[in-house]
């Protein structure tokens, strides 16, 4: 069974519930399913969370609130439109509007916490399941090279309204700003795995703009 089963899913949101809420996993799930398989996604499909939920249940017995963590993986995504700079926030709006009445208050506010994170700006990181979430997104600049130019080129189609000039000057300057914190991976348990992957990817990544420019 794959990570991103139905069943999977549903347990999730089942142990969740409060008492008395009814239990709409189901049709929960298939609108998930149906944001992570539009058309435009190339990057931030199903395998984006295969791959996040994967990265999760390395860690998961390190965790303060895992089920928090996991419902935040899986809507953090869920809505996206290119050139919008607020879909991690209607992601979590979406989140919060399926989850009314169903799930604990305090939840709520964690999971959308979790979801914000991911934004990448520094905000919503007081916590160590935070740094988690952050990493657990982040992940993927720890993949050998191959998959890391895999997913950039993904990432880069993703954005079509852009010129490739625009659309790297933007993306370079989110990676620089990555490389130019202390630590690229904020947790212990990244950090050790994943860190000088990721560096030395963004270094390559570098230098491969360069020649694709020079049309080497």
């Amino acid at each position: 069974m794959t990570l991103t089963a139905p069943a999977r899913f549903q347990s999730l949101w089942q142990r969740n519930l409060i008492a008395g809420a009814s239990d709409d996993s189901p049709a929960i799930y298939q609108r998930l399913l149906a944001g992570y398989q539009q058309q435009n996604r190339h990057y931030h499909s199903l395998r984006h969370i295969e791959h996040c939920l994967g990265m999760f249940e390395q860690c998961k017995s390190l965790l303060q609130e895992p089920d928090a963590i996991e419902l935040a993986i899986w809507f953090h995504d869920v809505i996206l439109e290119s050139g919008r700079r607020d879909n991690e926030a209607r992601s979590a709006q979406l989140y919060l509007e399926l989850s009314a009445g169903a799930q604990r208050e305090e939840m709520r506010r964690l999971v959308e916490r979790l979801i914000m994170a991911t934004l990448h700006d520094g905000s919503s990181l007081d916590d160590a399941d935070s740094f988690y979430m952050v990493d657990i997104d982040l992940s993927s600049f720890g993949l050998p090279w191959e998959e890391f130019l895999r997913d950039s080129l993904d990432l880069r189609a993703e954005n079509p309204h852009l010129c490739d000039a625009d659309y790297h000057l933007n993306q370079t300057g989110f990676h620089r700003s990555l490389l130019a914190r202390p630590r690229f991976y904020l947790s212990d348990f990244f950090f050790e795995r994943l860190e000088q992957q990721a560096r030395a990817n963004l270094a390559r990544y570098f230098e491969y703009l360069e020649t694709v420019k020079a049309g080497g």
